[in-house]
């Protein structure tokens, strides 16, 4: 199991302890279907400390942490009846994906690190990257020296989300920024540590340690306010505007789908959502009943109709 899943149920777990803790409930055996409900209810009106309510992806990430692990302990024989069993099923709800950027906002984005600055050059490397080939963030920070390869422009991925390798094209404009940082930028920060535990890694901090998502989400909000664009721009943000350039572009949905690693062909498939005036240009012009080369509607023949419609019986 990876770690950041490891992470996330043993938070659930945590926070359905203090809730337990709250009710007087001291023996995690003594739970009943009752008391999942009231739970499932609680979180349903718990506001985050911005005021607003949890999503429904958070409800149900601690709906389910908390069903695996009734379900292992009525399996292991440490409950005899499991009180999460008889809960409907949690529905992940589709939505469009936020904060998509439009080409002018990604060139406004890209354009904020100062390249006279070596963590300027570096993070505008990185953007370039996760423009170029939709990573996710995580992905990025944990890419090495050895998983790029100039020649072939691909970027290797090794343990992507699902634990799967998978191989990524890559931009000659990413390439480019991407040679100029290890080549002249990369060895300043390394220089700075002494230990080089850091030393395979391909992005590094100023201290010469690993990046992680954590400094990335910061760089990310320091450039968008630069940019003068919105508050749910994340690093995300650029995999979504790759993936919507891409289809917008005539790229297959299913490559798309390879490329971004996504286990489902329906995830890939919310971004023909974003573009819709694409998909009704793409429809003008392959949709068998608008090739057709001469449009000819016959007109409703019908005697009786016609009469009556003259004598004045039929009125909209």
């Amino acid at each position: 199991m990876a770690a950041c899943t490891l992470h996330w149920k043993r938070t659930g777990l945590q926070f359905f302890a203090r809730w337990m803790g709250q009710k007087e409930i001291d023996d995690w055996r003594n739970i009943t279907f009752d008391d999942i409900r009231r739970y499932q209810h609680h979180l349903s009106r718990r506001k985050t400390p911005s005021g607003l309510l949890s999503s429904k992806n958070y409800q149900n990430m601690l709906m389910w942490t908390l069903k695996d692990f009734y379900k292992t302990l009525h399996q292991r024989g440490k409950v005899l009846i499991d009180p999460c069993s008889k809960l409907p099923p949690l529905r992940k709800p589709k939505r469009l994906p936020r904060g998509v950027l439009t080409a002018e906002q990604v060139t406004r984005l890209l354009q904020a690190p100062d390249l006279k600055r070596s963590w300027g050059f570096r993070d505008r490397a990185m953007f370039e990257l996760l423009y170029s080939s939709g990573l996710r963030g995580k992905e990025v920070c944990l890419l090495t020296i050895y998983d790029i390869d100039f020649e072939k422009r691909l970027v290797r991925i090794v343990q992507g989300k699902g634990r799967k390798d998978r191989l990524v094209p890559v931009g000659r404009t990413a390439l480019k920024y991407i040679d100029v940082y290890m080549k002249k930028v990369r060895p300043i920060h390394l220089a700075v540590n002494r230990r080089k535990e850091a030393l395979t890694f391909l992005f590094l901090t100023r201290f010469g340690t690993a990046f992680i998502t954590k400094y990335l989400g910061e760089q990310m909000a320091l450039y968008r306010k630069q940019a003068g664009l919105p508050f749910n721009v994340t690093t995300h943000s650029l995999r979504h505007a790759c993936a919507t350039e891409m289809l917008r572009g005539g790229a297959n949905v299913r490559h798309v789908q390879e490329m971004l690693g996504h286990a489902h062909l329906s995830t890939t498939q919310v971004y023909t959502h974003v573009i819709p005036h694409d998909l009704k240009k793409v429809h003008i012009e392959t949709a068998p009943s608008e090739r057709r080369r001469v449009i000819d509607v016959p007109t409703f023949q019908n005697k009786r109709w016609n009469d009556d419609r003259n004598r004045g019986f039929y009125r909209h």
